[in-house]
C-alpha cells in the first residue's frame, strides 16, 4: 500500500459520516410515510441527487489522478439521469420510478464495487464499501423486478438506505482506525 497524505483518508472519513447521518434520516423519512405521497415522491429524487453531491464533493477532494476517478465520474454522469429519470416517472408512474432507482441502484453498486476494489490498494479498509457495492447490485435487480412488477415501493427503500448508511459507518470507522495509526506512527521519536 503507498503512502497518501491522511488528507484523503480524513475527508472520505468526514463524508462517510456524513453520508451515514444522511441516509439514516433519509430512511426514517421514507419508512415513517403510509403511501407514495408527493413527500416520498421527492424524498425519491433527493437520494440520487444527494449521491451525487457526494461524489462530486469526493472527486473534489481526492485530487485528479487515483484508480477509481473513471468509475466516480460515471457515477456521478448515471447519478444525474437517474434524477431526472425520477423527477420525469415518480409523480405520474411511481412503479416505474422504483425500476429507476433499481437500475440506478445495480449500476452505481457495480461503481462502488469497483472503487472500493481499487481504492483497497491505494487506502485500505474498504472491505465496508466492497460489501455495500455488492449489496446494491443485488437489491438493484430486485428493485427494477419489483418496481416493474409493482411489487416495490417506496418503503422498500428505506432498508436499503440504512443497511448502506451501515456500511458507511464502519468505512468511516475503520479510517479513524487508520488515521489514528499513521497519526501515531507520526509522532514517534
Amino acid at each position: 500500500m503507498k503512502t497518501l497524505s491522511t488528507d484523503i483518508p480524513r475527508s472520505m472519513r468526514n463524508l462517510y459520516f456524513v453520508r451515514t447521518l444522511a441516509q439514516l434520516t433519509w430512511a426514517g423519512l421514507v419508512l415513517s410515510e403510509n403511501a407514495h405521497t408527493r413527500f416520498t415522491a421527492v424524498l425519491l429524487i433527493l437520494y440520487p441527487l444527494w449521491d451525487v453531491a457526494c461524489t462530486l464533493y469526493d472527486l473534489k477532494t481526492s485530487g485528479q489522478e487515483g484508480s477509481s476517478r473513471p468509475s466516480q465520474v460515471l457515477n456521478a454522469v448515471l447519478g444525474s439521469i437517474t434524477v431526472v429519470a425520477m423527477a420525469l416517472t415518480v409523480f405520474t408512474q411511481p412503479t416505474y420510478s422504483i425500476a429507476a432507482f433499481g437500475a440506478w441502484a445495480l449500476i452505481a453498486g457495480l461503481l462502488q464495487l469497483a472503487s472500493g476494489l481499487s481504492r483497497r490498494r491505494e487506502l485500505g479498509g474498504q472491505w465496508p464499501m466492497i460489501l455495500s457495492g455488492a449489496q446494491s447490485t443485488l437489491a438493484g435487480v430486485a428493485f427494477v423486478l419489483g418496481g416493474l412488477s409493482g411489487k416495490v415501493h417506496a418503503k422498500d427503500l428505506g432498508g436499503y438506505a440504512a443497511f448502506g448508511a451501515i456500511y458507511f459507518l464502519v468505512g468511516g470507522i475503520l479510517l479513524s482506525r487508520r488515521l489514528s495509526q499513521t497519526h501515531s506512527v507520526d509522532d514517534r521519536p
